[in-house]
């Protein structure tokens, strides 16, 4: 008996531990009250977290490419390359144990390196009249340049940190979010090296790591994806309460403010504008950045089929979660303007209002 209730005991600690979901109570606050001022006869229809499946990353076999080992000779490089000994470093790095299991954000680094050194060794070469080193060493740079587009899109596929940046969370964005502009920064500095391969060489690892790292330790990449889909829900859950209301049961019928239009007018102000409409700011703010790169990684260079489809479901010009709640933000902001201007109520007509009463609703 003792134990059973320890253990009771236990998760109800842990139970309390837990940080509250308050993006997710905003909004579900804000769609009750809003349902009870325009006397709504349905129950609100709450966001179901099961629609988050809908972005949920492609299985990791589905993104990784399979790419070719290119060894010409790397033996015979690391024998006579001694004009070159950052070459030869590179090359017996890569030949080691650790070096045979490189992680794949490790492995882009490394051949960041890797041609760096080519490219500072081959002047060498050229001097020392050595054409067969040349060419062999020319060719090897050649493919392993050509393949640094798969290299990046493995670094990523292939990486937790990025992986768990861009799976929806159980939590949304909490209502006073720290900061993530380490992770966004990361983010986009990823996606301009997408876009600037093969030409421009990556980055060394040391460069590298702090920008998986950012992802890694930031867990609002996930909560933004849950907040934009539960926001488009709640947004067109309460457009749709006030587009019934105002075609079936209009709350100022004569077109003149009546006490339900003055209640909805209170909630309008306290609720809208001063509760869900910040919140909407936040999140519409880190949206646009994390979108904008999602865009940015769709289009470069040899992406992945499941990895391009995956980015636009999320941020995609067309039918995507971004749209999605771009236009449910637009809607709702319709909604409420045709409602309080049937009223005479709305911002710059007489009957406006900004302060909102002081009874809740």
């Amino acid at each position: 008996m003792k134990a059973r209730t320890l253990i009771l005991l236990s998760l109800f600690s842990l139970a309390a531990c837990q940080p509250a979901d308050d993006g997710m109570a905003l909004q579900a606050d804000y769609l009750q009250r809003l349902n009870n001022a325009v006397g709504g006869d349905d129950d609100v229809v709450a966001f179901d977290k099961a629609l988050l499946t809908r972005y949920r990353l492609p299985p990791r076999r589905e993104r990784v490419v399979d790419i070719p080992e290119v060894r010409i000779g790397l033996l015979d490089l690391v024998l006579d390359v001694r004009l070159c000994p950052a070459l030869q470093q590179q090359i017996s790095q890569r030949n080691s144990s650790l070096g045979k299991q490189l992680v794949p954000s490790s492995r882009l680094g490394y051949e960041g390196d890797l041609l760096r050194t080519i490219d500072a060794c081959l002047p060498y070469l050229a001097a020392g009249q050595d054409p067969d080193l040349h060419a062999s060493l020319s060719r090897l740079a050649l493919e392993k340049r050509t393949q640094l587009p798969s290299v990046f899109w493995n670094a990523l596929n292939a990486s937790q940190e990025v992986e768990r940046y861009l799976r929806f969370a159980d939590q949304a964005l909490p209502t006073a979010p720290s900061e993530d502009d380490a992770a966004l920064a990361a983010l986009a500095q990823l996606a301009a090296m997408a876009n600037a391969l093969p030409q421009t060489l990556p980055p060394a690892t040391d460069e590298l790591d702090p920008l998986f790292f950012a992802l890694h330790t930031s867990p609002q990449g996930g909560q933004l994806i849950s907040s934009l889909a539960s926001l488009t829900h709640t947004l067109n859950e309460g457009s749709r309460l006030l587009e019934v209301r105002q075609q079936q049961r209009p709350i100022c019928p004569l077109g003149q403010a009546t006490p339900n239009g003055r209640i909805l007018q209170n909630i309008f102000v306290k609720f809208y504008a001063g509760g869900l409409q910040p919140y909407l700011a936040q999140v519409h703010q880190r949206g646009q950045t994390w979108s904008s790169s999602l865009r940015q990684l769709s289009a470069a260079a040899e992406v992945p089929a499941a990895t391009r489809n995956y980015l636009l479901n999320l941020a995609g010009p067309e039918q995507s979660l971004w749209v999605d709640f771009q236009a449910a933000t637009n809607r709702h902001v319709r909604a409420w303007q045709d409602s309080l201007k049937s009223c005479g109520l709305a911002p710059g007509q007489s009957g406006w209002d900004g302060q909102a009463a002081n009874a809740d609703q």
